[in-house]
């Protein structure tokens, strides 16, 4: 009898050892997850929680080089109507070239090669501030019932410019540009539509 209690005590004991490391390696591999897909940093592609991809800003410039090696990036837009989606143009072998990246799920839904250009416009992604904070500058100006549509970050007479296209929802439209590098609003223009 001596010899079962002992045998059922360490049957118990590699039991809840067993158990024990179970739990220690799935929360381990759940921390690694959750810590990925959280993750927000600059060009993060990032999982979400339906398994999918999101992309930012810098995603879609990472995405963009990855399909242009040596690219030159010319100018982001971020289009937020339908189906959101960042546009990245630039040159690459002297040719412009541009790219949409769906914002949900990062994957490519537009490519295009286009002639022969020179890359005379170009901007330095890791030189400018990013859109929220130039958005936060732009809804200061023109108040925070506005929403934005759409952005675009591009040189524009010698500085590199974010122009906002913002609407309140109902009959107020808004243009904002904002200097990409100081985060001084240049121009604002609000006006009110008929529908």
């Amino acid at each position: 009898m001596k010899n079962v209690k002992k045998v059922s005590k360490v049957l118990c004991a590699f039991g809840v050892s067993t158990v024990l490391l179970a739990g220690v390696v799935g929360a381990a591999s759940n921390h690694a997850y959750n810590n990925n897909s959280n993750w927000k940093g600059i060009g993060s592609v990032a999982p979400s929680a339906q398994a999918n991809y999101s992309v930012d800003y810098m995603g879609a410039v990472t995405v963009f080089q990855q399909n242009f090696p040596g690219a030159t990036v010319k100018s982001i837009s971020y289009d937020a109507k339908h189906n959101p989606y960042y546009e990245v143009k630039g040159y690459y072998n002297n040719r412009e070239v541009e790219l949409k990246v769906d914002e949900a799920t990062g994957q490519i839904v537009g490519k295009e090669v286009k002639g022969y250009a020179k890359a005379n416009k170009t901007i330095n992604v890791q030189n400018i501030i990013i859109p929220e904070v130039a958005e936060t500058k732009a809804l200061e100006k023109v108040g925070s019932d506005f929403q934005t549509m759409e952005w675009s970050v591009e040189r524009e007479n010698g500085k590199v410019v974010y122009e906002f296209d913002m609407t309140t929802g109902g009959d107020k439209k808004a243009e904002v540009k904002v200097d990409a590098t100081s985060g001084k609003v240049l121009s604002s223009k609000v006006k009110t539509t008929k529908y």
